[in-house]
């Protein structure tokens, strides 16, 4: 019974997680429909995000890690590299939904396992499974359809995934727990976020000045981002890898869905090409995720393990998306 209710809250919380990403650009409309660019939402979500990390790190009783952290020069320096490549993708995410690309944005997080299978193949040295061959081939075709159908390259469902892909590779490098490494992250930002913010400020350009509704949801940013991360957390620790491999592919649908029945985009004849081969993909992936499960299964004569958190494993790269 124990473990039937560790799996449901696991569950739960992993649902939560993929769905809170998953209606993000909603949130971002509305700022978008309250004139605030790109940049400045951005610059926001670092800032008012590190108060809750903080928080969230005293509650936790990670001061000691987050100290053991700030006094190495390697640990930071990484971090910086893996801040810079995370403010990137944070960037064009919210670019994507503010130029009314979320359906293109969602093609990319599909691609996400794949993108991560052909960067732990060429970076890491690791050997592709035989289903991975065609799985990415149909990633590449789904790319290239729209770009011959209409000749425009789909740069932002590749750049995403590519992005948060080397994110994850540089994170894999350093011991650090998730909520530690995002608190130091956005310590990094922190003083080139308020900076710009202050430049807004004093040429009268800052949206965060006498609408206290753009104000507040403004400042909801930082729920936005940590809220997501938190329950992904949560989930992480109760839950096997194949399970968290099905509910990753949440997200994008939601996104997709949004894009087409709220956001009022449209799916061309050349999209829907792009995403049946996209899906095609992530059925095969999936099909070749299970079958290794089974078979380690088999193997072991137990049950799959349930992948748990703690300070050295959390250095490896995740599954999943771990920040939107």
């Amino acid at each position: 019974m124990a473990d039937a209710a560790r799996f449901r809250s696991g569950l739960l919380y992993g649902l939560v997680a993929y769905i809170w990403w998953g209606l993000v650009p909603l949130y971002f409309a509305a700022l978008k429909d309250a004139g605030v660019p790109a940049g400045e939402i951005l610059a926001h979500r670092i800032a008012w995000a590190l108060p809750i990390l903080l928080v969230l790190t005293a509650f936790a009783g990670g001061w000691a890690d987050l100290g053991r952290v700030l006094r190495s020069r390697k640990l930071v320096l990484t971090l910086l590299l893996s801040a810079v490549l995370l403010a990137a993708n944070w960037l064009l995410y919210i670019y994507a939904t503010l130029t009314n690309r979320v359906a293109e944005a969602s093609l990319g997080y599909y691609m996400l396992p794949l993108v991560n299978a052909a960067l732990a193949t060429t970076v890491l040295g690791e050997r592709l499974r035989p289903l991975h061959y065609p799985a990415l081939a149909l990633v590449a075709l789904g790319v290239a359809i729209p770009f011959v159908a209409a000749g425009t390259f789909t740069w932002i469902a590749v750049a995403l995934p590519i992005s948060f892909g080397i994110y994850g590779l540089v994170r894999k490098t350093v011991a650090v727990e998730s909520t530690t490494g995002l608190t130091v992250e956005s310590l990094l930002l922190l003083p080139p976020s308020l900076g710009y913010l202050l430049y807004l400020a004093a040429n009268g350009q800052s949206h965060f000045a006498g609408d206290w509704a753009v104000n507040g949801l403004i400042a909801f940013s930082g729920i936005v981002t940590v809220v997501p991360l938190l329950t992904f957390t949560l989930s992480l620790r109760r839950l096997p890898l194949l399970t968290m491999s099905f509910i990753q592919f949440v997200s994008p649908t939601v996104q997709m869905l949004l894009a087409v029945a709220v956001l009022g985009e449209v799916l061309t004849p050349d999209r829907v090409a792009a995403f049946a081969c996209v899906w095609l993909a992530v059925a095969v992936f999936v099909v070749d995720a299970t079958r290794q499960m089974r078979a380690a299964r088999e193997r072991r004569g137990v049950s799959p393990p349930v992948l748990r958190l703690d300070r050295r494993a959390d250095a490896a790269p995740l599954p999943t998306r771990l920040t939107r």
